[in-house]
């Protein structure tokens, strides 16, 4: 319990202040991109003071709803046992990536991914996540769209954590990648915080799933922000691979200790790969 309530003293109280450089970066996104430059500067973690504290207001806010209900408690459970289903891509690229900002970079295997950032952390991830078990197909309440789509239908590893915002559409949160050294220096060892861009409900809180019961009835989140994570497994989509890619990406897994789910179109899960 005391290492849930460190955790979320981290999440909810860290705040950077911009130093002049990143105050002209930010300004200069803005001015040449308008609406859009807000939404990419706060991606590379180019947010002000002022804006930081009210997102992480916030998010208290969703974190005090999602931790005082029973269903809550159940959904952070279920996040943390790895009972619903989390992927994270290894290959997505942000729009950051696209303005020249910087952003993740693809792995081309599973035990790339674990050999930079390692099978647990504390810089929190974005993934998705489906209410069906790891052992499971995925998106057999509903049609799968959008983010969620594109992360299941491509390569990556398989996740449990705490759910620190889970969302229903993407949440266009800070890409690790696109976060310069000075901010990665000041939280390395903290680790580096996601904060949501979500409407706000009439408390000021973050509007998200907070119930475990809302997430069976949409099927899936389409961005969750993961902090404490661990890796538990690995995943690959037969849309645009081949039965090479497959049996090579499989094996990489099995070779690091990790077991891999093969799916097929609409997230049926055609082979499980045990080590």
């Amino acid at each position: 319990m005391k290492l849930l309530r460190n955790m979320i003293r981290r999440i909810l109280l860290e705040v950077y202040e911009l130093d002049d450089e990143q105050i002209l970066r930010k300004e200069k996104l803005i001015r040449d991109k308008g609406n859009w430059g807000r939404k990419l500067s706060k991606a590379a973690g180019l947010q002000d003071k002022s804006g930081q504290v009210s997102d992480r207001e916030a998010l208290r806010i969703y974190q005090q709803n999602l931790q005082s209900d029973s269903q809550g408690k159940k959904m952070i459970r279920a996040f943390e046992q790895g009972a619903v289903t989390i992927l994270h891509s290894i290959e997505y690229q942000g729009a950051t990536v696209y303005a020249d900002l910087g952003g993740t970079s693809k792995e081309e295997s599973a035990s790339d991914w674990v050999k930079k950032y390692g099978k647990t952390g504390t810089d929190a991830l974005s993934v998705v996540a489906f209410y069906e078990p790891p052992t499971s197909s995925i998106g057999t309440r509903t049609s799968i769209y959008g983010n969620a789509r594109f992360v299941s239908e491509g390569m990556g590893i398989m996740l449990k954590g705490y759910p620190v915002f889970v969302g229903e559409q993407d949440l266009f949160t800070q890409t690790l990648g696109a976060i310069d050294d000075k901010m990665k220096a000041h939280w390395k060892q903290s680790g580096i915080p996601k904060r949501p861009t979500a409407e706000k409900g009439d408390e000021g809180g973050f509007m998200g799933m907070t119930r475990l019961g809302r997430l069976k009835k949409v099927g899936y989140s389409a961005e969750t922000i993961l902090d404490n994570w661990t890796v538990i497994g690995t995943f690959i989509n037969y849309v645009d691979k081949s039965d090479g890619d497959i049996r090579k990406f499989a094996a990489d897994s099995l070779a690091i200790g990790l077991p891999c789910n093969v799916y097929g179109p609409k997230g049926k899960l055609l082979k499980r790969h045990e080590p």
